[in-house]
């Protein structure tokens, strides 16, 4: 990859993780702030309530009052206490249910087409009660999406990037025509070198109607993806033909001087050539009878190119390599993994053949009939 589509790439991830990691509501201090267990934020709207002795009423508030991510309910009742409960209709999750408080606060998850139940009721003598709704500073509310998308950033902002990526197929099956959730999955699999699945939700979002932040960031992800998948230098292509026709013919050694030429003469090599290279140089080093160099190799490719594709192809030598070193818990291991990220159909007969075998093989051994 040429300098200008390095920084295309810089521009792409970082436009990326700016909306990723954009403001969750918890943001600076401004003006009538109020601090919480959880963070600071400003408090938008207070209605206050005078109630008899066991009296109780219902309050609903949806996305159109509150437009945000997330938001803190507060209810403070000063010397009176009460109870409180709060329901999410979505799904008729109880978020909150607490007896005799006079304080009572509660993290709202929020997003479009949200709506809450809350049901107020006080104790035993007459008081006077607040009902608080608080949010981000005003001029920091950054833009909101459907329920599940906003729990997807929320995970990616806390280093959970998988559940991130679970949450954005879970907003898909919940509205399989979300775009910005089509966005951002065509991000992540942008980041994991999975370019088939980001072309595929990048050509299906930019169908949708996508907010105006939502469709730069599919255009910027749309040209970082157009500059990766350019064609390979020819050195490049030669070296890979070179090794895949040298290991053909039964000359690893030849194929293994090959590999390691290019790996360490092609400075500019992508991810996921090198992650090919590594892949051809651990069948070499097999091949040799260098095992453990190999499995060095097959993790080399790992950590190269995080797609799904090449993730598999690697767990499936490694899984055949452990095979032949009678190593049968990594070697079931790898090829369950690389079942499970997808191998091209003749691989995959080749490991459930293999993976029935090591099952036999681990049940025998552990006194299983």
């Amino acid at each position: 990859m040429n300098n200008r589509s390095r920084m295309n790439g810089k521009r792409a991830l970082s436009a990326l993780l700016t909306v990723l990691l954009a403001g969750l509501g918890i943001a600076q201090v401004a003006s009538a702030q109020v601090t919480t267990h959880e963070s600071i934020w400003d408090t938008w709207t207070t209605e206050s309530y005078t109630m008899a002795p066991r009296e109780s009423f219902q309050l609903s508030m949806d996305y159109t009052d509150i437009i945000s991510r997330r938001w803190l309910l507060v209810v403070d009742g000063a010397d009176a206490k009460c109870d409180l409960s709060v329901l999410r209709v979505n799904g008729e999750e109880l978020l909150y249910y607490k007896n005799d408080e006079n304080h009572h606060e509660v993290s709202i998850p929020w997003g479009q087409g949200e709506k809450i139940i809350l049901v107020l009721t006080n104790r035993d003598y007459k008081g006077a009660f607040t009902v608080s709704v608080l949010g981000p500073p005003k001029d920091q509310n950054h833009a909101s999406y459907s329920y599940s998308v906003n729990r997807a950033l929320e995970a990616y902002a806390s280093g959970q990037r998988l559940e991130a990526l679970d949450l954005c197929g879970v907003a898909l099956r919940n509205n399989p025509e979300d775009g910005v959730a089509k966005v951002l999955l065509a991000g992540f699999h942008l980041e994991s070198n999975d370019y088939a699945e980001a072309e595929l939700m990048l050509d299906e979002a930019l169908e949708n109607d996508l907010p105006e932040d939502m469709k730069t960031l599919a255009e910027v992800l749309s040209k970082e993806l157009e500059a990766r998948q350019a064609p390979l230098p020819r050195s490049v292509r030669r070296g890979l033909s070179q090794a895949e026709e040298d290991l053909g013919k039964n000359h690893p050694e030849d194929a293994l001087e090959t590999c390691d030429m290019v790996l360490a003469t092609e400075k500019k090599l992508s991810a996921s050539s090198r992650a090919q290279f590594h892949v051809l140089r651990g069948r070499a080093l097999e091949a040799l009878g260098r095992n453990f160099e190999a499995v060095d190799a097959y993790t080399q490719a790992l950590n190269n190119d995080r797609s799904k594709a090449a993730q598999a192809l690697s767990y499936y030598h490694m899984g055949a390599l452990f095979l032949k070193m009678d190593n049968m818990t990594q070697a079931e291991g790898a090829y369950t993994i690389a079942l499970d990220f997808g191998l091209p159909t003749g691989l995959e007969i080749q490991a459930r053949e293999d993976l029935k075998m090591i099952s036999e093989r681990l049940d025998s051994d552990r006194g299983i009939k």
